[in-house]
């Protein structure tokens, strides 16, 4: 083995950290029974109580699977190594919380997650669980003031599941949960100092390089880059240039009490942790700033950089008495006694918000289906799921030119990935048997394995595209132009809805745009269900091969700059291939008087 570390195989560092976690933290912690990348607390769910769910990348231990115990976070997801966990593992982590009251999931700032997240708590909603979101955006440096929306979390979000989860415990309710959780993020600043660089098992090298004698100030917990870089400087100095930073933001100032929590990021020495505690406690009382609250120790880290990160909250009386209730898990413990817990007034809300909600969705469901008029040849969806299986067997066919593409401006692995989340869906219809013959049934099955195997963006963005189509169709029996057109519109903007790319960017969405629109514009111009799939299919075509002209100005391939032009983008291939196999099955599905075809 190359590398000087304490690990097996460097693929599962992952695994085997949470073997050794849960047989050392047994008395606290488990795992859920049928997924292994989701820990919940022994006493999760509890009823009437709302639950608390986080998730994040590994690598940053004690975050985020340390923060599972008594009044703190009852299911945390777990990724791999600085990656966002899966759809799937949210979604358990959901379901392991919800004791019928709701689940606050609360996360940080990061597109995977978000994109996750999402998908999590919409296929939640569709098994009756509330699920409402704090987005932790405490980094100052990561984003100008104004725009605070595109910030990261980062050790601030330790604060959010405090203060979120003791609300939770004394028997709050979703919306006194999330009203606290909010209130404790938006008063809370952090900044980070890197030291030196990490490096992932799995990769063998760093991804970044930090000189000697040198600090990068604001630096994200994956080594994301900050401010500046400028020659190290003393602990006292370095205490006040983050103070500079954080406290005008808010800003914070004479009169104000305080938490201040100062984390290692792996491989500083608790000891410097304190100097830096000390430096900062000092400048504050000199600024009549009072801290009513203080954490120090490696908190929230990034494997081995050398680093520390500084927080401060603005504290209120509800605050401050929040994060000084009792706690008890491996990352964070805050002795007391624990108040009586009532959960009941939470129960009686929760069955009458589920009952009346499910019968007033049900109904609306039934009278839509019902009012709905059908123009022209339809698709009868239960005999309809083989349309599935041509889009398994074109990205199967393709996954080595997908590939390909995604090699010469991305990390060569697309066509992979998205074999394996296609094959994956094939092995789950074959399970299903008869079912698999609904066309909804079988693209809910698609979206499921695409956000179970797929890794990075495309699991959550082509899951939800897929679910926008399921969302639609769901409640109908035969599916004719109009309803399939209604259909496409809501993917796209699921897919839309998910991030910030633009037709131009380079990215799917100068397929998907195209293809809805010239689909509108065919049914509207009278044309009939197959030519509108045709227009749909020369249209993606048309917006894939635009790509190769354009620059990428979102995503990996971004930091290309002006060498990412002339390659086609490989999602917006990929999109192409599927919109083009779907009107291809679409249209043999419909009756032979049709006799228009899509082009191969």
């Amino acid at each position: 083995m190359a590398m000087n570390r304490v690990i097996n195989n460097p693929d599962l560092v992952v695994e085997d950290m949470l073997t050794g976690w849960l047989a050392a933290h047994a008395d606290t912690v488990r795992a859920k029974a049928d997924n292994p990348r989701v820990v919940q607390r022994v006493q999760a769910p509890e009823r009437g109580k709302v639950g608390i769910v986080t998730g994040g990348g590994s690598g940053h231990e004690p975050a985020f699977v340390g923060y599972v115990g008594d009044g703190l976070c009852d299911a945390v997801a777990i990724g791999e190594i600085f990656s966002s966990p899966t759809a799937k593992s949210f979604l358990d982590a959901m379901r392991a919380a919800d004791g019928g009251a709701g689940v606050a999931c609360l996360y940080g700032n990061y597109a995977g997650d978000n994109m996750n997240v999402k998908m999590a708590a919409e296929m939640a909603a569709r098994e009756g669980i509330t699920v409402r979101t704090v987005v932790a955006n405490d980094d100052v440096p990561s984003a100008p003031k104004g725009d605070e929306a595109r910030r990261r979390g980062v050790a601030g979000e330790i604060l959010m599941w405090k203060v979120g989860g003791a609300r939770a415990d004394a028997g709050g309710s979703l919306d006194e949960v999330i009203a606290a959780a909010q209130k404790a993020i938006g008063n809370t600043r952090s900044i980070g100092v890197g030291l030196s660089s990490c490096v992932i098992p799995a990769v063998g090298h760093a991804n970044f390089h930090i000189e000697h004698g040198t600090m990068e100030v604001g630096i994200g917990h994956h080594g994301e880059p900050g401010i500046d870089v400028r020659a190290t400087v003393t602990a006292a100095e370095m205490a006040e240039l983050m103070l500079k930073v954080v406290l005008p933001d808010l800003p914070i100032v004479g009169g104000d009490r305080v938490a201040v929590l100062v984390s290692g990021l792996g491989a500083t020495p608790v000891m410097e942790q304190y100097i830096l505690y000390g430096e900062v406690a000092k400048r504050l009382q000199a600024q009549g700033i009072t801290v009513a609250v203080n954490f120090v120790g490696n908190l929230f880290t990034s494997l081995e950089m050398m680093g520390v990160t500084l927080t401060l909250m603005k504290l209120d009386d509800e605050l401050e008495a929040l994060l000084k209730s009792p706690c008890r898990s491996v990352g964070l413990t805050v002795s007391g006694e624990r108040a009586a817990r009532d959960f009941s007034a939470n129960v009686q809300a929760a069955q009458a918000v589920t009952a009346g909600g499910a019968a007033t969705g049900q109904a609306a469901a039934r009278a839509a289906a019902a009012a709905r008029s059908f123009s022209g040849p339809t698709v009868a969806l239960d005999a309809s799921g083989d349309v599935v299986r041509a889009l398994i067997a074109t990205i199967v066919e393709h996954r080595q030119y997908l590939s390909e593409i995604d090699g010469l401006i991305g990390d060569g692995d697309h066509g992979i990935n998205m074999a394996k989340g296609f094959n994956g869906c094939a092995t789950r219809l074959d399970a299903l048997g008869e079912r698999a013959q609904s066309l909804p049934v079988a693209l809910e099955q698609l979206s499921q394995a695409l956000m179970d195997d797929i890794g990075g963006s495309m699991g959550p963005l082509y899951g939800r595209f897929f679910i926008g189509f399921v969302n639609t169709l769901e409640p109908h029996a035969r599916m004719d132009a109009a309803l399939f057109g209604d259909a496409l519109a809501a993917a796209v903007a699921n897919v839309q809805g998910m991030g910030n790319a633009q037709v131009g960017d380079k990215t799917l969405i100068d397929t998907l745009v195209p293809a809805r629109d010239a689909f509108r514009e065919a049914v509207a111009g009278g044309a009939g269900f197959v030519a509108a799939l045709a227009a749909m299919s020369a249209a993606a075509e048309a917006g894939k091969d635009s790509t190769q002209a354009l620059q990428a100005r979102i995503g990996r391939s971004a930091r290309l700059g002006a060498r990412s032009i002339g390659v086609l983008d490989a999602g917006a291939t990929s999109c192409w291939l599927i919109l083009r196999a779907m009107a291809q099955a679409l249209t043999q599905a419909l009756p032979q008087a049709q006799s228009a075809k899509i082009p191969t």
